[in-house]
């Protein structure tokens, strides 16, 4: 049995829906999501996932959409597709820097 504390961070992706005005769902933030947790399970260490990509309800920042938040990190606003390895970079970023190994 393995001693060490699962390290693991969590991303959340806006895919509210506003019936009027914009909003992160209204920017394709859906496809993001489903890109993002594709890259993220890719990128699964030693059978487990170093970063976990959930759905959020709005982060208040609808013109600005698709958002992206890493928990105890950055905030991505306008997140394209382009955008999602560099995301993910940064939440192994932030595990590796707490990891007291």
């Amino acid at each position: 049995m393995d001693d060490k504390p699962e390290r693991h961070i969590t991303v959340y992706v806006c895919t509210n829906l506003r019936v009027s005005g914009s909003s992160c769902a209204g920017h394709k933030s859906k496809a993001i999501l489903r890109a993002l947790e594709r890259r993220a399970d890719e990128r699964v260490v030693e059978g487990h996932a170093l970063v976990h990509v959930r759905p959020s309800v709005c982060m208040g920042y609808c013109g600005d959409g698709p958002n992206v938040k890493i928990i105890g990190g950055d905030f991505f606003h306008r997140v394209k597709m382009d955008d999602l390895d560099t995301i993910l970079d940064a939440a192994e970023h932030l595990i590796a820097a707490k990891d007291p190994a």
